[in-house]
């Protein structure tokens, strides 16, 4: 079986194969398709949406797309919007949600707003773990703060730093000039490094030579990992003119743009098979860093989500159309996103047939976690089935009140997460408390 990390060396030249047939990886149905190979993003917006507009009022095949999810008519049969989901018990209820939406884990302490501790590995780096060295990068972590307001966390719980300068990713993603310099000073302090090892190794008894041969060996790892940046690089030209992008914005005070580059050099990246692990974080939960959306209301976007309070439309209207408006922005940017993937040839099919992206977040009305904003789309090439909106554990009402006496059904946010990691080849039974996969969702 070949990988991505076969390469045809000649004459000190290491040029990198273009993915092959051969190399393909995940589900039966992919690999009988002839498929690329299978990817997935996971896209949080948090802080609350304007429920009484988010979700389709009817369920299953038959139903009305709702006025904020309306941008995603073209991609109806190649969605699924769900219904009714929580994490177990509801945990991870109002600000956490960013720290539970891809770990399921509700018992963790709460130190700040930006850091989680301790938590548990979130799906993403759960499923990078197992394919990440497929790919020159395992899991690319975005959100446009950066640092740790991010929705990944590691094995030991610590939250993935994430990458927010739009020019420090092309950079990393198409090798720019200054990587292209860091990657050789890199190349030469290793050699001298291996030169002084194989010098020291004659002075020392067998045991420490074992030990040096095993840093040694970590050290030719990391030479190889840099020689196939190199040739990664040097044998691709970029694949987009880098004045079509807008790399020098403001997250802040230019936000359509920054988050059209970002989105657009996500696709890129997936397209070259660079990662195909990706995780987007638009800002914190509660976080202020989006603070003032002047298009849609004076008031910030924290402030309309708590100013809802379950209330009828019409007696809470500037907040609900803020929350509204904000919600579109989010979904026209996933539209656009969608349609990039839809419209790039991948394998037999297209990079959304291959891809499953998942879109929500970790609350609904103000500081409830029962109900959740959430819809995956793609993937049809890795044997999912789209065409619905789904509705679970049906004891919950449109506000997520229980109703007495019904007995919960449990289908959870974690049984999503489990159904997709498990499309990609990667066991993930019991993650974050999962009991199942979605039956409703595999064709």
């Amino acid at each position: 079986m070949f990988n991505r990390r076969t390469f045809l060396r000649a004459a000190g030249v290491c040029m990198p194969l273009p993915w092959l047939e051969s190399m393909a990886h995940g589900s039966e149905a992919a690999r009988a398709a002839g498929a690329g190979p299978g990817r997935a993003v996971f896209f949080m917006v948090p802080s609350g949406v304007n429920m009484w507009r988010w979700h389709p009022k009817e369920f299953g095949p038959e139903y009305q797309l709702s006025s904020t999810l309306a941008a995603l008519e073209p991609f109806r049969k190649e969605m699924t919007i769900f219904s009714g989901l929580e994490h177990t018990k509801g945990g991870g209820g109002g600000h956490y949600e960013v720290g539970v939406w891809l770990t399921g884990n509700t018992k963790f302490e709460n130190k700040d707003s930006l850091a989680i501790g301790p938590n548990t590995i979130s799906i993403d780096q759960h499923i990078a773990n197992e394919i990440g060295g497929r790919t020159r990068i395992p899991s690319l972590v975005l959100s446009a703060p950066g640092g740790t307001v991010t929705a990944s966390f590691d094995a030991k719980g610590a939250p993935v730093s994430a990458e927010n300068n739009l020019r420090r990713l092309f950079g990393e993603l198409f090798g720019s000039p200054d990587v292209m310099q860091r990657l050789a000073r890199r190349a030469s302090l290793l050699d001298l490094v291996g030169e002084q090892a194989k010098s020291l190794s004659k002075q020392l008894g067998q045991s420490d030579r074992r030990r040096l041969d095993d840093y040694l060996e970590s050290v030719r790892s990391v030479e190889g990992r840099l020689q196939a940046d190199r040739g990664y690089f040097a044998s691709r030209p970029l694949p987009i003119d880098t004045e079509d992008l807008k790399l020098d914005v403001d997250p802040q005070r230019q936000r359509e743009d920054y988050f059209k580059t970002m989105l657009e050099l996500t696709a890129l990246a997936l397209r070259n098979d660079q990662t195909r692990i990706v995780s987007i974080l638009t800002c914190g939960s509660g976080h202020e860093f989006f603070a003032q959306w002047p298009d849609f209301g004076k008031m910030s976007h924290h402030q309309a989500s708590h100013g809802t309070n379950f209330k009828p439309e019409e007696e809470e209207a500037k907040s609900y159309a803020l929350l509204e408006g904000v919600d579109k922005w989010f979904v026209a940017h996933l539209a656009r996103f969608l349609q990039r993937l839809n419209e790039t040839q991948d394998g037999d099919g297209t990079l959304l047939a291959n891809t499953m992206v998942l879109y929500g977040g970790g609350m609904s009305w103000t500081h409830q976690s029962s109900n959740l904003p959430m819809l995956l789309a793609g993937g049809s090439n890795l044997g999912l089935k789209h065409g619905s909106h789904l509705r679970f554990n049906p004891h919950k009402n449109f506000m997520g009140q229980l109703e007495k006496g019904v007995k919960p059904e449990e289908t959870t946010v974690s049984d999503v997460l489990r159904t997709m990691s498990e499309r990609l080849g990667v066991a993930a039974a019991g993650f974050g408390g999962s009991r199942q996969v979605i039956d409703e969702l595999l064709a």
